[in-house]
């Protein structure tokens, strides 16, 4: 008989606390969402999405529409900051310098985001999230992923199963087409493969907002090869493991590198 197992990275079950609490994300913040999460899961910071999004120059659509929701989801509008707004829904969200930013103007240094840009793929980031359960430090991996290329959120038990022991099965469609930030807060371990546990921002993906994916998929979505722009990830951790996370990413021919993933880094009047 096989055995299949579900481990949590360092941290996780805190970020998890938060999330069951905090979802759904407001609307166009879902960056802000996760850095959120990180700074009162991992830093003890009382923060709202709105605050992290004000940190790091989001930017809201002039007019928002179901476009930017998964299928049947009404979305969270109840803002309590006024943030800066923009014609072009294309460029609404939040680019991976204003993470960064969020991070270092809010977190009171208990925690930095680290940035990592390469040439993905799915064996990478199965070792980058091994070389996480080897570090043993609380963390928060945020994908920038482009959801058309992840497995929908609810697979039956077949393809899970069926995928973890090492067969060829038919992939769930995707959800919905975005460009979005995930976390991926741990791993299924089966008799032949892995996958990666995910956390959303929605309850409506997957099983209340987590979903299993192929850490091949992952990389597909960070890699984006059918666009002008790409995805990346952030390590969100306490700052005396910097240099060790960035040991683990240069094994993995990773770099520190932000990446443009649609989203300008502009300092736009309210």
């Amino acid at each position: 008989m096989s055995d299949f197992q579900i481990k949590l990275l360092p941290g996780a079950e805190a970020i998890l606390a938060e999330h069951n609490v905090e979802m759904p994300q407001k609307n166009e913040l879902c960056g802000a969402f996760w850095i959120t999460l990180a700074l009162r899961a991992l830093a003890a910071e009382k923060v709202e999405q709105d605050h992290v999004g004000k940190a790091a120059h989001s930017i809201l659509s002039t007019v928002q529409t179901s476009e930017s929701l998964p299928p049947g989801d009404s979305g969270r509008n109840d803002y309590i900051l006024e943030l800066p707004r923009i014609d072009d829904s294309e460029q609404a969200g939040t680019s991976p310098d204003g993470l960064v930013k969020a991070t270092d103007d809010l977190a009171k240094q208990k925690l930095v985001a680290i940035p990592l840009s390469g040439a993905w793929t799915g064996e990478i980031i199965e070792a980058l999230v091994q070389g996480l359960f080897d570090l043993n430090e609380p963390c928060l991996f945020i994908a920038n992923s482009a959801t058309r290329f992840l497995w929908g959120g609810k697979p039956n038990p077949a393809q899970v199963l069926g995928y973890l022991s090492g067969q060829n099965v038919s992939a769930p469609a995707p959800d919905w087409n975005v460009g979005h930030y995930i976390a991926v807060v741990g791993q299924a371990v089966g008799s032949h493969r892995k996958m990666a546990l995910c956390a959303d921002t929605y309850r409506t993906i997957g099983w209340h907002g987590t979903h299993l994916q192929p850490f091949d998929r992952i990389a597909d979505s960070l890699r984006r090869d059918d666009s002008e722009f790409s995805g990346g990830a952030f390590v969100v951790l306490n700052p005396s493991a910097k240099v060790k996370i960035l040991g683990i990413a240069k094994t993995l021919n990773l770099t520190s590198k932000l990446w443009d993933n649609g989203t300008p880094f502009v300092d736009l009047a309210v």
